[in-house]
């Protein structure tokens, strides 16, 4: 299937196409086999026209971020992937007391600009590698550095989103209209194309010693140096624990499969330590749920993505 639209593709689509791209250097595990066409569209016309190529085609297509929370098997992605890093995609402004960034933004040059314009709210997500795009459709949040029963999600900033449906057509969806939910947000087909955060008005220094805060705990308490999607599972409502403490309750900190390990820091990361395989990771997964499900009476469910 993939030989015969290859030619067409090329005709289609005016940015970079490359054939049998290795998902591991697109994704922060460093683990994933081929995608048969990868696709980064010169501009949003383009987008759309790779959209309705796809579905014209009954290809599938897969649209990914910074590939932060997302573990690609070993057989790689069949269809197409995009991938939107073209700097006519990238754009972020900002109106009196709002910023507006388009999806393929990073969280760091979005915290960048905030600070910058002394608009403040956003300082947890500091420390998170992803792009404002997969921020919010996974609705990306973490605890206070101090006030550790107090959570902040990306979604509670969100004041409307401009999307494009799978028929290309674009529109603007306000905030009564977005369903966010613990680590997700229902779009169904749609692509993100942009996010408008409503903010605070706050000095540049304290917005920063903020996000220093945040920084610092998530590097006492997370794995941010070895290759990882971050939390592995989502933290269950039914128990006060999180999904780590009963990882870690299970005696699972530094079990190793293969070239995985559950983190000896933080119980709910996975570590790639030594060329890790897919099924190196999703054998931890079932490991780490089987366990919990039995001592605890719990499923966990999966905060990260499997493709």
């Amino acid at each position: 299937m993939i030989s015969e639209v290859k030619q067409d593709v090329n005709k289609k689509i005016k940015g970079r196409v490359i054939y049998n791209e290795p998902m591991r250097r697109h994704t922060s595990f460093r683990i994933g086999g081929p995608a048969d066409i990868w696709v980064e569209p010169e501009d949003v016309d383009d987008l759309k026209n790779c959209i309705l190529f796809s579905r014209h085609g009954k290809i599938p297509l897969f649209i990914m971020g910074n590939g932060t929370n997302l573990l690609v098997r070993d057989e790689g992605i069949r269809g197409i992937v995009v991938n939107m890093p073209a700097a006519s995609l990238k754009n972020i402004y900002c109106g009196k007391r709002s910023i507006s960034a388009t999806s393929s933004v990073t969280l760091k040059e979005l915290l960048d600009f905030c600070s910058n314009k002394n608009l403040g709210g956003l300082e947890f997500l500091t420390g998170i590698p992803g792009s404002v795009g997969g921020a919010v459709l996974t609705n990306a949040g973490a605890r206070h550095h101090e006030r550790l029963g107090e959570w902040r999600s990306i979604g509670d900033f969100v004041e409307e989103l401009k999307i494009m449906d799978h028929d290309g057509e674009i529109s603007i969806l306000n905030k009564k209209e977005l369903a966010f939910g613990y680590r997700s947000l229902d779009l169904r087909d749609s692509v993100i194309l942009e996010a408008k955060f409503l903010l605070n008005e706050a000095p540049r220094k304290d917005i920063l010693n903020e996000c220093q805060k945040f920084l610092r705990r998530k590097r006492e308490t997370q794995e941010l140096g070895a290759p990882s999607a971050g939390c592995i599972f989502k933290n269950p409502a039914e128990t006060d624990k999180s999904a780590g403490e009963l990882i870690d309750n299970c005696d699972l900190k530094g079990t190793r499969i293969g070239g995985a390990e559950i983190s000896k820091k933080h119980a709910n990361f996975i570590v790639n330590t030594n060329n890790a395989s897919s099924n190196d990771v999703i054998t931890l997964i079932d490991l780490a749920k089987d366990k919990v499900k039995d001592r605890f009476g719990v499923e966990l469910s999966l905060e990260i993505k499997i493709v």
